[in-house]
């Protein structure tokens, strides 16, 4: 049985328009870094501090006040991803 979480059942799929606009989204206003560029920095990541040092984010004017917690935010639903597929596979 193929579980999904809540918000792949509440969401729609986005078509891939919809997917380009979403990930050319800035994150870090101060900077203009998309979320595309922040998610490729997600890898190997594990706080914060590791994705700004990958992407320059944190380090405009607001120093992270805004974009810190949506990258927190990603952080978070990474670790949860990959605590789900080390489920699947036990």
């Amino acid at each position: 049985m193929d579980e999904k979480t809540n918000s792949e059942q509440n969401s729609p799929s986005l078509t891939f328009e919809e997917k380009q606009k979403k990930l050319a989204q800035v994150i870090c206003i101060c900077k203009g870094i998309p979320l595309r560029t922040i998610i490729k920095a997600l890898d190997g990541a594990s706080t914060v501090a590791d994705v700004n040092r990958k992407t320059g984010s944190g380090s405009g004017g607001c120093r992270g006040e805004r974009c810190g917690p949506k990258i927190k935010i990603l952080l978070k639903k990474k670790q949860e991803q990959k605590i789900s597929a080390v489920k699947k596979d036990q």
